[in-house]
């Protein structure tokens, strides 16, 4: 491939990145704790390696040349990789979500939601719901049932902030 094809040609699902130097990291443990997907390459990186790979890992794919000859390629390494910001991500609370679902009205607010855990961790979440409080309780729930890839599990601290959306 000259370059990352969006979909598998076998399969037709998306074409993410290998990223190496994962040891046994499983893909879901990259996406809980870097947002992102990809596949686990291991330790191991091949002399040609491929640096793409279909989403179901039913086929790889390796960057080359319009001549077909290998094109040289940095491989994405876990050591370089940052974590996607939560804020990308707008939860929604269940109050709101079960209203939408039995088509009761309700006024739909949006809220950043600074949290920090037990073990100092902070984190800013996106959450759409009823209310304020309605905001804080989903925040305190995402945290808890560890939904986020944090180590731990209660918010010792935590600020709502209205988003103006207008």
């Amino acid at each position: 491939m000259e370059r990352k094809p969006r979909r598998c040609p076998v399969c037709k699902e998306r074409v993410v990145d290998i990223i190496y130097g994962t040891g046994d990291m499983s893909e879901i443990e990259f996406l809980l704790e870097y947002r992102r997907e990809g596949i686990m390459g291991g330790d191991n990186i091949p002399r040609r390696p491929p640096i793409w790979a279909c989403s179901c890992g039913c086929k790889r794919f390796r960057k080359v040349k319009p001549d077909g000859t290998d094109a040289p390629v940095k491989v994405k390494m876990l050591k370089d990789i940052r974590k996607k910001p939560l804020t990308l991500i707008d939860f929604t609370s269940r109050l709101v979500a079960r209203r939408h679902k039995e088509n009761i009205p309700v006024d739909v607010n949006h809220y950043l939601v600074d949290i920090t855990t037990e073990y100092g961790e902070k984190e800013t979440l996106r959450i759409s719901a009823a209310n304020s409080s309605d905001a804080e309780a989903e925040a305190r729930d995402i945290v808890a049932n560890q939904r986020i890839g944090l180590k731990g599990s209660q918010c010792v601290e935590l600020e709502v902030i209205v988003i103006d959306d207008k």
